[in-house]
């Protein structure tokens, strides 16, 4: 979250670390869900560290002959205070952790249509907006939220991923075509793991959210969160996705949004025995559409977004070559 980063550093000592003297212990989890970091001092002078798996809600029923795997902890030592401890972290990071194709590839140099524009984007915006850019010598146009059908506002339409004909009359590709027709490449904006009470999607599967049953649904942002846990939402969402970059022919980036904490984390697909593992779970079907996208469509790039910084951790790095903060 934007609160509690998965990340610690510890120094030796009584004083406060230098930037560039001192020993630092660094550590790094590479996880994107609920976690928990702790330390303590023994009677004796030892320092004990711990960072994993949040136990205050995580319960897994490990059946037999099955296995668990538990997020990874990448731990750095400096003699030579913060920096060099940061410096060893972006090598590994750079060279071992973020997609291979674009480790070696900068970033583009875009403009991005919500500060512009808001949920007031239109076809003919977009072009003056890329004509505009390309004199700029900026390279990509994103297209941010309101392009898909009846999104005015923050209140609807979040899983109907489908282009508002009324502002997008030559849907996605038409605009992605003149776009570049400017020289530039061509982004869009997605929160698939979100979905609206007024949109389309929720009307016909309002059991596909995070819920408990009997109980009042609470919105963070006017959304709710789907529950991916069930492998019928994440096939569905990612449908549709594709559908998207293939329909477009011209989609060389994705701004994959993230806008709420996850509350109510019931999933009415599991057994009450099961419940434990719905945050887990999640995060794994989480990187597991991640993984299908970036097989899918080895070249375009993902921009990693959560309110700005709020997801920005290791687990997602190693799918996502940026971060938006």
């Amino acid at each position: 979250s934007h609160q509690h980063n998965p990340f610690a550093a510890i120094s030796s000592g009584f004083s406060e670390p230098e930037e560039e003297s001192g020993e630092v212990f660094g550590f790094s989890l590479l996880y994107s869900g609920s976690f928990i970091c702790e330390s303590d001092i023994s009677e004796m002078g030892r320092l004990r560290f711990n960072m994993g798996l949040n136990p205050e809600t995580f319960r897994w029923n490990l059946q037999p002959g099955k296995s668990f795997h538990s997020p990874e902890c990448l731990m750095v030592y400096s003699k030579a205070g913060l920096g060099e401890m940061s410096r060893k972290f972006h090598c590994i990071v750079r060279n071992r952790i973020v997609p291979e194709r674009f480790r070696d590839e900068p970033c583009p140099i875009l403009l991005n249509s919500w500060e512009a524009s808001y949920f007031d984007v239109t076809h003919s915006k977009i072009v003056s907006l890329s004509g505009a850019a390309a004199k700029l010598g900026i390279e990509m146009i994103v297209l941010d939220d309101g392009w898909f059908a009846n999104r005015n506002d923050a209140t609807s339409s979040l899983g109907d991923w489908k282009p508002d004909r009324k502002k997008f009359p030559f849907g996605i590709r038409g605009v992605a075509h003149q776009v570049e027709g400017e020289g530039l490449k061509f982004g869009i904006w997605i929160e698939p793991e979100m979905v609206s009470i007024d949109s389309e999607l929720y009307r016909a599967h309002p059991e596909w959210c995070l819920h408990v049953p009997g109980r009042e649904i609470h919105l963070g942002r006017n959304q709710l969160v789907l529950d991916l846990t069930r492998k019928e939402v994440v096939d569905g969402i990612y449908s549709l996705i594709k559908e998207l970059i293939e329909s477009s022919k011209s989609v060389s980036y994705i701004k994959w949004d993230m806008n709420r904490h996850l509350t109510e984390v019931y999933s009415t697909a599991l057994q009450p025995e099961e419940q434990g593992e719905v945050e887990h779970r999640y995060v794994m079907a989480l990187y597991g559409m991640h993984r299908r996208l970036s097989k899918d469509f080895p070249d375009i790039r993902i921009e990693g977004c959560s309110g700005g910084g709020g997801r920005f951790d290791l687990g997602m790095l190693y799918f996502i070559p940026q971060i938006w903060c």
